[in-house]
């Protein structure tokens, strides 16, 4: 019914892919910021649940995404601490490492052989196996950064492709034989930094949410990261809020930190476990605080 646009792909943000060790969390970090709640209907691409349950009420979560999703840090991931808070079933399709598209991005023809991993790709393989009941399933897309730094670095600025390879996704979920019916996207494109030309990119994603909420019936969320990161790194409340004690990388080469329950990476560019348990925090609470009717 919704044919996937496999001229256009996403590529996933690049982070360390190197095994980690699976150390307990006995850190004091938490989350410090609260959503920043608005309406589909308000149009400005804020925090937002339109008929999405909370977290109880979904027996498996499907989730689809980058190396923050598919996990390359010291203790679950974001995803993972959500399955795990109800025990729901984590399908996870999210790759590691570089999944770019060489066709968009000439440059990047040094990493062909993940293009098999790019997000189309995923929700292609999803498709292609898989027969989920739409009412206990709750589909997650998270965006990470790959793209809108790669669209930067080679100035270009124009994200309608890569925001419409994502819109033809989430219209392939929702038709045969997946029935996605509840979908959150999560975005995270500039890491507590904006710029016009990825807020053009994320308006056009929470504009789609708009439009399969009223053509097609969908239960939507929208959820931004970027108030985690902003309020560690760039603003209020900073990060001794959180209970971080460093905001940098704890494992460099063969070094890891004395801190690792208090850092925000892990790995380069890889959240810490400690982060990716405030992240899920973040979203149980965009659930939970930012329910709308419109």
């Amino acid at each position: 019914m919704f044919p996937l646009l496999r001229s256009t792909v996403l590529a996933a943000f690049l982070c360390a892919t190197t095994s980690a060790t699976v150390l307990p969390r006995t850190g004091a970090v938490k989350l410090a910021v609260s959503p920043h709640c608005g309406t589909l209907s308000g149009g400005v691409p804020l925090d937002v649940n339109v008929g999405l349950g909370p977290m109880s009420t979904y027996k498996t979560i499907v989730a689809f995404g980058d190396s923050y999703t598919a996990g390359a840090t010291n203790g679950p991931t974001w995803v993972q601490n959500l399955a795990d808070s109800t025990g729901a079933k984590l399908v996870n399709y999210a790759a590691s490492g570089a999944v770019v598209d060489v066709n968009q991005w000439p440059q990047m023809a040094s990493v062909p052989a993940t293009a098999s991993l790019d997000f189309l790709s995923q929700a292609d393989t999803f498709m292609s196996s898989q027969d989920m009941d739409p009412t206990s399933t709750l589909y997650i897309i998270f965006f990470g950064i790959g793209d809108y730094v790669e669209a930067v670095a080679t100035g270009q600025t124009n994200m309608t492709n890569i925001a419409g390879g994502l819109i033809e996704t989430m219209l392939g979920l929702a038709s045969s034989p997946s029935f996605a019916k509840n979908i959150l996207i999560v975005d995270n494109y500039g890491l507590g930094k904006t710029s016009p030309a990825g807020d053009a990119f994320k308006q056009n994603l929470f504009t789609s949410l708009g439009t399969g909420h009223r053509q097609y019936g969908w239960n939507v969320g929208f959820a931004s990261f970027n108030s985690i990161w902003e309020g560690v790194l760039y603003g209020s409340p900073g990060a001794s809020a959180f209970g971080y004690t460093n905001t940098g990388i704890c494992v460099r080469g063969s070094e890891t930190c004395a801190d690792s329950e208090n850092t925000l990476y892990y790995l380069p560019g890889c959240p810490s476990a400690a982060t990716h348990s405030i992240m899920a925090t973040y979203v149980d609470e965009v659930l939970t605080q930012c329910k709308s009717s419109t």
